[in-house]
Parts: structure tokens; C-alpha cells; sequence
């Protein structure tokens, strides 16, 4: 007899209602208008000494040279032969006392030009000017090169006129595209990246990578930085940073970068300084492999020294070392300030062993945002000095949340785990360091060893005076944990009853026989054979459908990576999953 599944008859109608709304979406697709999918847009610097204009004629004869800065976009469809100057930005000079000024557009009318593919592959530019001349401009690409040569003609009987003549060299702007999210920049190599890196007026535009970047310093044209690559801080004596932010959009496009190293101050990364204070500023899609980061200072992270926009679906791999607020992946999240503004982390791991003094975590060191679906598996360590103690160490996320003058600065962590070894002096746990916010739905089994206040989840919990509103709900922990004071299997110090702040557990467990801790500040304790049955979690409401999933008898509880509608876990809910309900109806296909 075959039994119905009913949490699968409850995400039909899901489903349908899906399947519709994409129906309609490739409907409006289909019928929209717009360029080519093969036209494409670059834009082109023009290289100054190798750029010129002259202008001749008129009633007194004259002769003046200009050299031409700026820079034009040009757009192609070879399919349909065509193209067209869509942006020109770009002013001649003279070197005469005088330093008369033309603007390029204008003399050419470019904006306005007609232009034709030719068999050879040049483009011949036709149209008029401004005066009523005609124009006639010739453009040959090579190599990221775009060659301009070029003429006005007077009309006949027109002695008084102006002839234009133009002789230029642009070079393509990275590898291609306009820089907007509809048709972002091209990063194809170290070059572009670098050229990125040295070009802040550019640090609110959209950037895609299209093919995995090697920077390892021993190779031509790299080396070992001494800040960010992108988004530096420009002031290593200040603590905070001071530097153009990264407001625009970067897509790794599923591409790696591999062997970053540096070696500076503070706010490094990959980004030193991601998003503005309005949370405005995203990557997305990239991995940062074989990092080798070193500062002297803070926020520090493999990624993203300072995140205050949106990081999803990156990794990073390699090694990691700062002061305070170091990362895996970022160094802080939340812009790192008081502000806590932005900040989001999710569907993102780290890999990378990672140590620093305080806030160290093997994703992010201080997380005044959002991390969500995330994973650490890196060691992690807080090294500590001579002036300075290793607090707020953590497996996922060194210190969550933060106090200031009688309030707290939320952070949050939900349905995350982290699985690698951490040690550290004081605030020290397999999960979280220190907790001062909310910790939902998330587990640890990683080794964990310090001083005091040490937790297989969370070291501290709250425990300061005036913080309030600590919360660690639905999470377990099974790691051996050690230490001298205040060590806990789940919580090693948690607020209530200490008689300062205020920090709740609610519906934790942990591992009393793999811990080697019998009791905890919070949470409660179950056998290795108690934590494997789905019973015991169920009995606290957790949710084994949409949130976790369980092994019986096999298993502890992991973080379910699909929704309950993500039949064929593609991470898309669409046509295939209705089309394997419909061919598996009333069979259970719900072990995920």
C-alpha cells in the first residue's frame, strides 16, 4: 500500500502557482524588443599622445593641433552590420596660452552618425555636422584598440568653414561591456582587475568576471599589494576608513580568483570597503582561492575587509591573519562601525584557517548584519598579545552583535553551522564567541578550547552589563570543549543569572558524551543516541520539513539546503520539480 506524503501535497499548490508566474515571464520575454543579444557595447579611453585633432581653414587660415582626453562607448551587431557611437564624454585641447577647448561630440556629431560594418571588418561612420559638413569617420578594431581616422567637408563655396581632422588612439576599457547592470564591464584578467582597483570613479558601476584570474605575485604584470585591491582604505593612521566606497555590482559569474596576497594595514581584502551606509553595493557569485591575507590591523578578510552591502552565494579559501575584526570571509559585516547599517551575508562558506587578537571568526569577525545560510569549516584562533587579550572567537562569527552607550546593535545568525577547530583565550565558542544578538537555527561541532567563557556553540551570551536581548533558539552543538572557567557543552557564560544583560536559550541542545561536558549555562544536554533521534528535537518544535532533516539513529540534525518545494534540488522552483511530482504522485520522494 503506498502512503501519501502530505507535505508534499501541500506544496502543489506552490507549484502551480510558480509554473504560472514563469509562464508569464517567458511570455513578456519573448515579446519584448530590444538589441541583439549579439550587439555589444564597450567603452574606449582614448590614449591623449596618440590622439589628436586638427583644425584648419576659416578666414584666417589657421592651423591648431589638440590632444583629445576622454572617453565614447561604441556599440556593434555584426549580424545586422551596423553601429553607433551610444556615449561620447571626451574634450581636444590645444597647447597654445589660450587652451582652446573643443568638445569632440559636437565637432562630429557623432551621437548622430550612421554607421556600417564593412566586409573588411572597419566601421565607416557617415551623418553630418553641426555646420552642415559632412562627416566621415573610420574606426578599426584590434586587440582592445580602437583606430580613428576621420574628416569634416566643408559644403561648396564655403571658404569660411572649418575642416576637422582627426588621427586617435581608445583603448578599450577593461574587457568590455558599459559598465551598467544591464550590460556590466568585462573582467577577463589580472590587468582588468588591477585597472579596476586604480579607477574609484568607477566604484559604482556594474562588473562581470568571465573567466578565473591566477594573481599569484610571481607571475607578470602582479604582485603582492599592500592594500585592497578594490575600495582601499587611503589612510592606514585612522581607524576608520577613509577611501572610496564600493557601491556598484560585482558578479563573479561562478569564476574563482586564486593566490591573492597581501600584505598591509587595515580593511583588507579583495574589497577593503564593500557598500556605503546605505547598504547599497554587491558580489555575488565568486570565489577567492588559495588567499593569502596579512594585516597589521583591522577588518581584515579574505573577501571583503569591510562589508556593508550584500555578499551571496562567495567562498574563500586560503589563509588569514589581521588584529580585530578578521574573517574568513570578511572582516565585518555591518560596515564594522557603531552604525551597523547593511550587511548581508548569505549562501556563503570559508574554508580558510584564520587567526587575529579579538573578533575572529572563520567567516566574519564582527557581524552587525546578516549571515544566513553559511558555513565555516576553517580552524580558527585567537592569538592574543601582550597588550591585548583573544576575546569574541567563533567558529562561524567572532562577535555578533555589539553594545554601546546603553544600547545594542543587532547582528543576526541563522541556519548556519560551522565544523572547524577553534581556540582562543576568553569569549570563545564553536559557533559564535560572543553573542549580544540573536543566534537562530544553527550548529557547531568543531573542537573548541580556551581560557573562560568557552561554549561548544557560544562562548558568551550576553553576559555584559547593560546589553540586552541575547538569544540563542533551536541550535545544538557536539564538540569536545575545554577550558578552565565557565565552560559549558552548549554555553559557556550566559547572562541570566550573572546579574548583568540578559541572554535566553531557548529549545538547545548539546552533546553531553562527544563534549565531555556534563553541564552547560543553557540548553539542554542529551546522549550521543538521544541527539540522533528526530524525537528529540521534535518534542521542541523543531521544524524537520522546510529546516532541518535528520538520519535516525545515524545522524544529528543538518540544515536542509532545499526548500520543501525544491522537488529535484536545482535550488529553482519551476517546471521540473512538477513535472518529478507528477511522475512520483503519492510516492514518497521526500528524503532529502
Amino acid at each position: 500500500m503506498i502512503a501519501t506524503d502530505y507535505r508534499i501535497l501541500r506544496i502543489v499548490p506552490l507549484l502551480i502557482a510558480v509554473c504560472l508566474v514563469g509562464i508569464s515571464a517567458q511570455a513578456k520575454y519573448a515579446s519584448g524588443s530590444g538589441m541583439a543579444a549579439s550587439a555589444e557595447t564597450s567603452t574606449y579611453l582614448f590614449v591623449p599622445d596618440q590622439s589628436k585633432l586638427v583644425q584648419t581653414g576659416g578666414i584666417a587660415g589657421v592651423h591648431w593641433t589638440y590632444s583629445i582626453k576622454g572617453e565614447f562607448q561604441l556599440t556593434v551587431d555584426p549580424n545586422a552590420g551596423s553601429a553607433s557611437f551610444t556615449h561620447v564624454d571626451a574634450n581636444a585641447t590645444d597647447d597654445s596660452p589660450f587652451k582652446r577647448t573643443l568638445d569632440l561630440n559636437h565637432v562630429f556629431n557623432m551621437m548622430s552618425l550612421v554607421g556600417t560594418v564593412e566586409p573588411s571588418g572597419s566601421i565607416k561612420f557617415t551623418g553630418k555636422a553641426p555646420d552642415d559638413s559632412d562627416v566621415g569617420i573610420t574606426v578599426t578594431l584590434q586587440g582592445g584598440l580602437a583606430h580613428l581616422i576621420g574628416q569634416t567637408t566643408p559644403p561648396p563655396n564655403s571658404a569660411d568653414f572649418f575642416i576637422f581632422n582627426v588621427d586617435a588612439v581608445a583603448q578599450r576599457k577593461y574587457s568590455g561591456g558599459s559598465g551598467t547592470a544591464d550590460d556590466p564591464y568585462q573582467i577577463a584578467a589580472a590587468a582588468d582587475l588591477i585597472a579596476l582597483g586604480e579607477s574609484p570613479e568607477d566604484y559604482d558601476k556594474h562588473f562581470i568576471l568571465t573567466a578565473d584570474i591566477d594573481l599569484d605575485p610571481n607571475l607578470p604584470g602582479r604582485k603582492v599589494f599592500d592594500k585592497a585591491v578594490i575600495a582601499p582604505d587611503t589612510n592606514d593612521t585612522q581607524d576608520w576608513f577613509q577611501g572610496t566606497f564600493f557601491t556598484g555590482g560585482f558578479d563573479g559569474n561562478g569564476h574563482t580568483m586564486s593566490r591573492l596576497t597581501i600584505k598591509g594595514a587595515g580593511h583588507l581584502g579583495l574589497f577593503g570597503q564593500l557598500g556605503d551606509w546605505h547598504g547599497v553595493g554587491y558580489v555575488k557569485n565568486l570565489g577567492v582561492v588559495d588567499v593569502n591575507v596579512t594585516g597589521s590591523g583591522d577588518y581584515v578578510g579574505g573577501l571583503v575587509g569591510s562589508n556593508g552591502g550584500t555578499v551571496t552565494q562567495c567562498y574563500s579559501t586560503g589563509a588569514v591573519d589581521g588584529d580585530e575584526c578578521v574573517g574568513g570571509l570578511a572582516g565585518s559585516n555591518g560596515n564594522g562601525d557603531w552604525l551597523g547599517t547593511g550587511g548581508v551575508l548569505t549562501h556563503c562558506h570559508s574554508a580558510c584557517t584564520v587567526s587575529g587578537d579579538s573578533d575572529v571568526g572563520g567567516l566574519v569577525g564582527t557581524n552587525l548584519g546578516s549571515v544566513s545560510q553559511c558555513y565555516s569549516t576553517g580552524a580558527v584562533r585567537g592569538t592574543g598579545t601582550s597588550d591585548a587579550l583573544s576575546v569574541g572567537v567563533g567558529g562561524l562569527v567572532g562577535t555578533n552583535g555589539a553594545w554601546a552607550q546603553y544600547f545594542a546593535l543587532w547582528g543576526s545568525v541563522t541556519r548556519s553551522y560551522s565544523i572547524g577547530t577553534v581556540s582562543g583565550e576568553y569569549d570563545v565558542g564553536g559557533l559564535v564567541g560572543m553573542n549580544w544578538s540573536d543566534v537562530t537555527e544553527c550548529f557547531s561541532t568543531g573542537v573548541v578550547s580556551g581560557e573562560g567563557s568557552v561554549g561548544g556553540l557560544v562562548g558568551n551570551n550576553g553576559d555584559w552589563p547593560e546589553a540586552e536581548g541575547a538569544t540563542v533558539t533551536r541550535c545544538y552543538s557536539t564538540g569536545a570543549v575545554s577550558g578552565s572557567w565557565a565552560v559549558g557543552g552548549l554555553i559557556g557564560q550566559n547572562a541570566m543569572g550573572q546579574g548583568v544583560g540578559s541572554g535566553t536559550v531557548t529549545d538547545c541542545f548539546w552533546d553531553t558524551q562527544t563534549s565531555g561536558q556534563a553541564t552547560s549555562d543553557g540548553g539542554t544536554g542529551k546522549t550521543t543516541a538521544e541527539m540522533q533521534m528526530p524525537g528529540t528535537f521534535l518534542d521542541a518544535g523543531w521544524d524537520f520539513v522546510n529546516v532541518w532533516g535528520i538520519g535516525e539513529n545515524q545522524t544529528y540534525p543538518y540544515l536542509r539546503k532545499y526548500s520543501a518545494a525544491d522537488i529535484n534540488q536545482d535550488a529553482s522552483v519551476n517546471f521540473l520539480d512538477l513535472a518529478v511530482l507528477a511522475e512520483n504522485w503519492l510516492t514518497d520522494i521526500s528524503h532529502r
